[in-house]
């Protein structure tokens, strides 16, 4: 994992998969995430799960996939290809390629509506 793949807000993991940290700052070597800067190295991308989706407000559709109603606009999560959509229907990915962590989700939803994902208590 790169610092240029990082955004401010974006979760990962800190150490091991049991310490998700929301991150607070970055620059090329170091991330700062719950009050301390540790190098980007100690930390690894969290891969996306039925649990992160729900975590963030995707529900199940009638399908089996996660759905997330942003503004009207409705984006649909398919498990089988890790592909995110903005018509159950259409053929045309929002992804070209397959999004496998938290942090690219985040990032792509960041570009395409302009506002944060965050988790959902």
């Amino acid at each position: 994992m790169k610092a240029s793949e990082l955004r401010i807000n974006n979760w990962v993991y800190y150490m091991n998969e049991h310490n998700p940290v929301e991150i607070s700052g970055i620059d090329r070597k170091q991330i700062h995430a719950d009050g301390d800067w540790d190098y980007i190295y100690e930390h690894k991308p969290i891969p996306l799960t039925e649990e992160w989706l729900t975590r963030f407000g995707f529900e199940i559709d009638y399908e089996g996939d996660y759905m997330l109603v942003w503004r009207g606009v409705v984006f649909y999560f398919k498990l089988s290809d890790m592909s995110l959509r903005r018509d159950y229907k259409q053929k045309n990915k929002l992804s070209i390629v397959p999004i496998n962590y938290v942090h690219q989700l985040q990032n792509l939803l960041n570009t395409l509506t302009g506002e944060e994902l965050t988790i959902k208590e």
